[in-house]
């Protein structure tokens, strides 16, 4: 879970984005070349080595810097994980430096030094919901190859297992180790609970076929994490407007259905994107939840194999690892990296088992009423539209959300 903020160019008078006239336009922060150069001046110790985004870290918190692709740079939007008051003094330096303003997403408002209170209510309701969160001197947050030392804090721990180069890869990348056997019922929870310190986030591996000695596609390294952008460079949001709008739209020369039909499978919404549903607070803990979720998919699925990926979290993982599960509508998996881990953070959600084009979350906080269930329901048919094309009879939206209410799990297959 992430306090995010942005910053962006404003008229200098400006304390509130009620000030803002209608039309204003912001400016651009100015050649990204030169954007870096101030953040470097400002920040020496970031971590500027991907051009599109960048990493501070302090003694209990850390930053990732959405710098994005474009030139010029519009704005820069700030992730920012931990506790500590003193990350602060590093946004308003970094705010001084570019000659922004600095916009607090939560709370839909501009932040000043002396006017900071979005960032201590973030970490108590993150707190309530998810316990304490503390980063450790030098953990970062960023996805990052993984080196011997990691696996090596779980001497003793591990079963039989090897390192997977991926199929891009010449050698050198190896972003997965994957057991030689089936997991234990108790190595998925064991791992997790050791995440904090390793920074390997344990996948329940499944195969194409698990009975092949092969177990395409880990142990044959078919995953291209050379391929993805990263997680941070989208917006969750705005992904799920542009699918949902890519699957409602009607082709009236190549569909199967007539408009009539078609738009029934999205009613009561039809075209219209309705937005993202409210995220609520978490009373299960969503690490246990996960845990018992492990334990009854290894229970079901006995072949499943462990595999672990240096990143941050489950969402991340995804990306690290270069799984290409819904390759046939979207090659980049950090999109869909960005909505699991807004999932994560709005709903509870857990990565715990991934297939060949098949994905698996525990979910702390499901929705409970029917519309809220319509909402998600929608999330999810942007997310992954042959969970309704395809899935269970009736193939509506309206019926997809009955199925989901009140479910501690999601299952997402791409044809």
């Amino acid at each position: 879970m992430s306090w995010d903020v942005l910053l962006m160019r404003l008229p200098a008078d400006v304390t509130s984005v009620h000030e803002i006239l209608a039309d204003y336009t912001p400016d651009p922060l100015g050649r990204r070349d030169d954007v870096r150069a101030a953040v470097t001046q400002a920040c020496p110790e970031a971590d500027l080595s991907d051009p599109a985004w960048g990493e501070l870290s302090g003694p209990t918190w850390s930053v990732e810097l959405n710098i994005g692709s474009e030139d010029p740079v519009d704005s820069i939007m700030l992730h920012i994980r931990g506790s500590g008051g003193d990350v602060l003094a590093d946004v308003f330096r970094l705010a001084e430096a570019l000659r922004c303003k600095v916009l607090d997403c939560a709370n839909g408002d501009l932040i000043t030094p002396g006017h900071t209170s979005g960032w201590e209510e973030f970490q108590e309701y993150r707190d309530r919901s998810l316990g304490p969160s503390v980063i450790p001197p030098g953990r970062s947050t960023s996805i990052r190859p993984m080196h011997p030392e990691s696996r090596s804090s779980l001497d003793g721990l591990l079963p039989p297992g090897r390192m997977v180069t991926s199929d891009e890869g010449d050698g050198d990348r190896q972003p997965l180790w994957l057991s030689d056997g089936p997991a234990a019922p108790e190595l998925w929870t064991r791992m997790h609970t050791e995440h904090s310190r390793s920074g390997l986030w344990p996948l329940l591996l499944d195969a194409l076929d698990p009975n092949d000695g092969e177990f395409r596609p880990w142990a044959s390294g078919e995953f291209f994490p050379e391929q993805m952008s990263s997680p941070a460079s989208h917006d969750p949001g705005s992904l799920l407007a542009h699918w949902w709008a890519t699957y409602t739209t009607v082709d009236e020369d190549d569909d199967m259905l007539d408009v009539k039909r078609r738009l029934a499978v999205t009613a009561p919404f039809g075209q219209i994107w309705p937005g993202l549903a409210a995220s609520r607070e978490t009373v299960t803990n969503p690490e246990q939840l996960a845990s018992e979720f492990a334990e009854a998919f290894l229970a079901d699925c006995p072949r499943t194999r462990l595999g672990l990926v240096a990143a941050p979290s489950g969402a991340e993982a995804l990306t690290a690892v270069g799984w290409a599960g819904p390759c046939n509508y979207e090659n980049d998996t950090a999109k869909f990296s960005a909505v699991v881990r807004d999932w994560e953070n709005r709903f509870g959600a857990r990565v715990v088992a991934v297939g060949l084009s098949t994905l698996h979350l525990s979910i702390a906080t499901p929705p409970v009423r029917e519309h809220e269930a319509l909402l998600v329901a929608a999330e999810h048919f942007a997310f992954c539209p042959d969970n309704i094309w395809q899935g269970s009879r009736p193939y509506t939206l309206a019926a997809y959300a009955e199925r989901i209410t009140g479910a501690h799990r999601w299952d997402f297959w791409w044809d």
